[in-house]
């Protein structure tokens, strides 16, 4: 071979591996492991309809309401549902926002006070949602604004499905009325039962009709007290059956109180029934508190002496407590009644808060009855005494 060809050859075997050898440079290296297609690129969303759990939850606060006397429509201010929807990373979701306004009735009924049922309803609404808010948005008006959410799908995100506002004028007293001696099925039991107001009905243990009466007032709807027994001044006067007397000791005070309680276990408190003597004495009154912090009652001192060291000691004890204001029924006479009634309700004006006693008996109910309206147009709640005690 010549050598100019041998110099032709050489010269285009380098041209060629030059032209090789960047061909392979500017060409990407391509790693499988980083190879991504569309179809790894599309998240598909995942839909989540909250319609059925929202109907749920509506059932649960319609029985709720029902079950507090707070569903009849005439007490809907407003009401509306609204259709919503959130993304929230791979989820949409979708639920309906209900809200609700409801005026609570301030007379008319046994209904308690809105701030008094404030945290019996939260902690009823507690037991169905994840979350519950509530805020007064007036106390002084007694405007309270609830708001329930979850958070789905362990998201993090809130989802507010309800918001109740409960609304309730302030009335410019309050005013409790304890009925006593209940237990014998007396003259005037129907008419006091069929008093549409708060009443607090205080059973005496163990006689003829204490059961009996008891069920009659659970099933009316009222609230309901033990009427203790206590030993009076006069040595002659028996008190009854379950009486605490001051001889006693502390052990045989405490199991004559739990038997006596026992005895009536729908009672959320506890005054006494005659008393002068051992209302006054320390040492019992301080028994009868243990028992009663114990079981989470309150205590209203009936006042049967000036002496009673029943409404301090209680004070002493941390246990709930008020104390009557006056007797009503001093005479058993329907217009004396209705005097005092009138009267007290001035002096409820004054004080803001006040306890009185009456008993079971025919002229005090009809005189209750009778002044409802008088007392209600003068801006006094009739309340439950345990709405009372602090």
């Amino acid at each position: 071979m010549s050598r100019d060809r041998i110099l032709v050859v050489f010269l285009s075997l380098t041209l060629l591996f030059l032209l090789t050898a960047c061909s392979q440079e500017t060409e990407p290296v391509v790693n499988q492991d980083e190879v991504t297609t569309d179809q790894d690129q599309i998240t598909e969303t995942i839909e989540v309809d909250y319609t059925t759990t929202i109907d749920d939850y509506n059932n649960y606060i319609d029985n709720l309401l029902k079950d507090m006397g707070l569903n009849n429509e005439e007490f809907t201010l407003q009401s509306s549902e609204e259709k919503r929807e959130r993304k929230v990373d791979d989820y949409h979701f979708t639920w309906t926002y209900n809200y609700r306004e409801l005026e609570i009735p301030l007379f008319g009924n046994k209904l308690k006070l809105l701030e008094t049922i404030k945290g019996e309803i939260i902690d009823k609404l507690e037991d169905e949602f994840a979350i519950v808010e509530a805020d007064w948005v007036d106390e002084e008006q007694q405007v309270l604004n609830i708001k329930l959410a979850f958070k789905p799908q362990s998201t993090g995100e809130k989802i507010i499905t309800h918001q109740l506002k409960l609304v309730q004028a302030k009335p410019k007293a309050k005013l409790a009325i304890i009925l006593d001696d209940w237990g014998f099925n007396r003259k005037g039991t129907e008419e006091m039962l069929s008093i549409n107001r708060p009443l607090t009905m205080a059973v005496l243990p163990f006689r003829p009709h204490s059961q009996k009466d008891a069920k009659l007032i659970k099933e009316a709807g009222f609230e309901m007290t033990l009427h203790q027994p206590l030993e009076p001044m006069n040595p002659e006067v028996n008190p009854g059956e379950g009486a605490i007397y001051t001889t006693m000791s502390s052990e045989e005070i405490k199991e004559t109180l739990e038997k006596n309680l026992a005895s009536l276990p729908d009672v959320l408190g506890v005054n006494h029934h005659m008393g002068s003597k051992a209302s006054a004495d320390s040492h019992v009154m301080a028994e009868i508190m243990n028992v009663l912090r114990e079981n989470d009652l309150f205590y209203v001192d009936s006042s049967t002496s000036h002496k009673s060291v029943g409404f301090e000691t209680a004070v002493e004890y941390g246990v709930p407590t008020a104390a009557n204001y006056l007797f009503i029924d001093n005479v058993d006479k329907k217009e004396a009644v209705e005097k005092m009634l009138l009267r007290l309700a001035k002096v409820a004006l004054k004080k803001k808060e006040l306890v009185i006693i009456g008993h079971i008996r025919m002229n005090t109910a009809l005189a209750i009855q009778e002044m409802i309206p008088t007392i209600e147009d003068m801006g006094v709640k009739l309340v439950y005494v345990s709405e009372l005690v602090r």
